[in-house]
């Protein structure tokens, strides 16, 4: 009994510690907007993710092996992994290193993939079906573009779309690697793709480029430097260029799904608020299945630095750091007409 307690307050002295080291190497400007934002206990979660190892996730490649056969190398090899309830098909790695992971053999024959569950959700909350027409607009580096083609199984068309010549090489490779036979590659605007492919699809993935906030790292200090509220600005302007494209490729009926990496209410409820407002787009955001919502969640954002939505962005879901995944943004949108 004394060891467990002793364990537990080394625990949490040592989150009290990467609390206080964020604080103090954080900008000012952020803090200050993730003390209006967050509270007390999702203020202190988020900061010591920064500095906390972080939790590594993996999910069997399905186009090349069970889920089955990837755990029982996980557990012959000595090492243990959990599942994340909410999060189907991911693994919490309770037991071993990244390293060690990496060097089993269905590692080496690309039967499994490292990442993070919360991006892991965004495809899962697609819900798609084999033979539908899938569309990933910001698809590189192609983590959600291969997690998407399992499970379709490789049927149906998966179209996969990015603006970077340079990171398309890598989206090629990754999904080369990954046994993706269901696939056209596009290098192009994601915001021009509302134009010659509307109503194609039945499923559009949004993972638009963002700020990043929720995968800051205090031993990468260069995203930090990086970081201001002018590229804030500039980054939802992309985005709700990139939704409304979304929301024109998909068939009425179909869903949407918007998903960032950044706590900035002005690229997630308020790049929602924006679009949904527009008079020649009819949609609404839906609720995720309630087995894909997890715990640590806190309600959408509706009032911001004196702005308020005036679109309901109330079944929209934020994701908060903890010991099983980075932080998140996730919104379903249907199409309605």
């Amino acid at each position: 009994m004394v060891l467990m307690v002793t364990n537990a307050q080394n625990s949490m002295a040592g989150f009290r510690d990467w609390v206080a080291k964020a604080e103090e190497q954080l900008p000012t400007e952020i803090l200050e907007r993730f003390s209006l934002l967050l509270s007390d206990d999702d203020y202190a979660s988020a900061l010591a993710s920064f500095g906390l190892p972080k939790p590594v996730t993996f999910r069997p490649n399905t186009l090349r092996l069970t889920e089955e056969q990837v755990l029982n190398e996980v557990v012959e090899a000595s090492m243990q992994a959990s599942p994340i309830p909410w999060c189907p098909l991911c693994n919490l790695l309770t037991k071993g290193t990244v390293r060690e992971l990496q060097g089993l053999p269905c590692s080496s024959i690309d039967g499994l993939y490292i990442q993070a569950a919360s991006s892991m959700l965004a495809a899962h909350a697609l819900q798609v079906q084999p033979e539908m027409r899938v569309l990933d607009l910001c698809a590189a580096p192609g983590s959600k573009t291969s997690q998407i083609a399992a499970l379709m199984q490789n049927k149906g068309m998966l179209v996969a779309n990015d603006r970077s010549r340079k990171r398309l090489y890598r989206l090629r490779e990754i999904l080369q690697r990954q046994g993706v036979t269901n696939v056209e590659v596009l290098c192009g605007p994601g915001e021009r793709l509302g134009q010659t492919h509307a109503e194609c699809f039945d499923r559009v993935l949004v993972d638009a480029p963002c700020s990043g906030e929720g995968r800051f790292r205090l031993e990468r200090p260069i995203r930090l430097q990086r970081w201001s509220t002018k590229e804030i600005r500039s980054l939802a302007k992309l985005q709700e260029q990139l939704l409304i494209a979304a929301l024109r490729c998909v068939r009425v009926g179909g869903l949407v799904v918007y998903s960032t990496c950044t706590f900035a209410p002005e690229e997630n409820e308020f790049v929602l608020d924006k679009v949904l407002r527009k008079k020649n787009i009819d949609a609404k955001i839906v609720p995720l299945p309630e087995h894909l919502v997890p715990p640590t969640t806190m309600a959408p954002v509706t009032s911001w630095l004196g702005k308020e939505c005036t679109q309901d962005v109330s079944s929209a879901i934020r994701i908060i750091p903890d010991s099983t995944t980075t932080g998140f943004f996730i919104a379903c949108i249907e199409r309605i007409s």
